[in-house]
């Protein structure tokens, strides 16, 4: 028994047919979702934690206060070091009126520059002390992990709050190194996060320039399009679209 077919039927399945989705099909391979800004501030000075503005999972804007030191001790030093700034620039005006009467020698007003330019740099250091009695945000993002609390005596180098920047997150993918002939920059890539079940969309950013010489793989970095449902460090499927001669 013979079925014909209308014209418009033919030409709906030619067109399928000879749509991008029928000429490309998809291959499969794990990922892991990733924050390229993600980071563990320290202390840069011995102090006491005075204030602790953000608890685990707060949001926080660039330039937050995300951990406050006492710096009492540190800001006397630096009234301390300004009165010698003074004192030495006082000294050095002196130097340089004597020097223009003659009653003085050039080593002298030497000297008495030296002692001003030294004491601008004592100051200078007590400026920076200062300045890291606030340990402000990088970049906006949350908390992810307080390694401190208030009131607390922090030694220099200690680890005292990480942060995530959790609204540019990309995704980590491992494929064969056989893919290397159809992938490439800018092509889209689907994923199918593990848990929660959710999808989501992004990019190929970069390739790795390195193939792995034992398993014969390749890294993939996908910068994602912002979703609220995205966490660093979920596993994905990610799902790629190849031409069909692949």
């Amino acid at each position: 028994m013979q079925v014909k077919l209308s014209t418009g039927v033919v030409a709906t399945c030619l067109t399928w047919l000879l749509s991008p989705l029928a000429a490309a099909q998809t291959f499969e391979a794990r990922a892991v979702i990733t924050a390229p800004h993600r980071a563990i501030l320290s202390g840069e000075l011995a102090a006491r934690v005075a204030s602790l503005p953000f608890k685990v999972g707060e949001r926080f804007s660039k330039g937050d206060v995300v951990v406050g030191l006492d710096c009492a001790l540190y800001e006397a030093q630096k009234s301390r070091v300004a009165a010698e700034v003074r004192a030495a620039r006082i000294k050095r005006d002196n130097a340089r009126e004597l020097s223009a009467l003659n009653s003085i020698g050039e080593m002298d007003v030497a000297l008495a520059q030296s002692e001003y330019a030294q004491a601008l740099a004592e100051l200078k250091i007590a400026d920076l002390n200062t300045d890291r009695c606030e340990i402000r945000a990088p970049w906006d993002g949350r908390v992810v992990s307080v390694l401190t609390r208030a009131h607390e005596n922090i030694r220099q180098q200690q680890e005292l709050i990480e942060v995530v920047a959790d609204q540019q997150l990309e995704a980590e993918v491992v494929v064969p190194a056989a893919w290397l002939t159809w992938l490439e920059a800018g092509m889209s890539v689907h994923f199918s996060i593990d848990e929660p079940p959710v999808s989501a969309e992004g990019a190929i950013a970069a390739v790795s320039p390195a193939i792995d010489a034992v398993s014969q793989t390749v890294l993939l970095r996908v910068s994602l399009q912002n979703n609220p449902n995205l966490i660093p460090g979920m596993s994905a499927t990610a799902v790629f679209a190849a031409p069909v001669s692949q």
